[in-house]
């Protein structure tokens, strides 16, 4: 394929099959590689790209999980029939890491603002009782100096699964702990660590209290008061992080 179909050849830089991968993705959803044509062999890519058949196969394979390929035995790779229905993935997609926090909290404000309003109106004594624990065991692992970010992600599931909608709580259960920043977590020290603790409590037992009172409208509000100062407080962190 060569210059003329729009791969370059790529120097040694760090994940090659991520680079190689994203070339032949952007291929794929131009139409340059139209469903159903083959790939080039492993050994014609090895020799296009100026990589190893390792960074090659690795790169296929991230194809392949997108579904954006399919591998047939004995006669190599081709497109798949309808590659624009690819699995979602939430990742760094070339995003900077304060780019990417950034969306993600946008990404839980969309979500979790209507997932607290519905936990109110729904949530039954189960509910309750497993939002109750995920709370303590959010605060338990706050006052022995963990970041707590795992057990954060329990409660909001936890507030979620009390939609008694499967496919909020499946996303966010998908989406899995790391959707939680760390930034301030890890920056924060002494007093400024234990005054960040003390809000984050009083939040997220002010969102209880309501979802328990059945209040819908102020389950949403504080939600997304919740993660609103959550957004700007880690954007301000990455700010600084960026300027040091």
């Amino acid at each position: 394929m060569g210059g003329s179909n729009g791969i370059r050849a790529l120097g040694v830089r760090p994940k090659l099959s991520e680079n190689v991968a994203a070339q032949l993705r952007e291929l794929i959803q131009q139409g340059d590689l139209e469903p159903g044509a083959q790939l080039p062999t492993e050994s014609a890519m090895v020799e296009q790209f100026g990589v190893s058949r390792t960074v090659i196969r690795e790169a296929v394979s991230a194809l392949s999980v997108d579904g954006l390929v399919n591998a047939q035995q004995g006669r190599g790779v081709f497109v798949a029939d309808d590659p624009s229905q690819q699995p979602f993935r939430l990742g760094r997609n070339g995003l900077s890491e304060a780019d990417h926090i950034v969306q993600m909290m946008e990404l839980r404000l969309s979500l979790e603002v209507e997932s607290a309003s519905l936990a109110a109106v729904r949530r039954d004594q189960s509910d309750l009782r497993a939002i109750n624990v995920a709370w303590q065991t959010h605060s338990d692992a706050m006052t022995a100096g963990q970041t707590g970010h795992k057990e954060d992600f329990g409660l909001h599931l936890a507030i979620a699964e009390a939609t008694k909608n499967a496919y909020i709580a499946g996303f966010l259960r998908y989406l899995g702990p790391f959707i939680i920043p760390r930034p301030a977590m890890t920056q924060f020290t002494g007093e400024e660590r234990a005054t960040y603790q003390r809000v984050l409590e009083h939040e997220h037992r002010d969102i209880l209290t309501a979802i328990t009172d059945r209040d819908a409208l102020s389950a949403a509000d504080l939600m997304r008061g919740h993660l609103a100062r959550g957004l700007d407080l880690n954007r301000r962190l990455l700010r600084q992080g960026d300027a040091t």
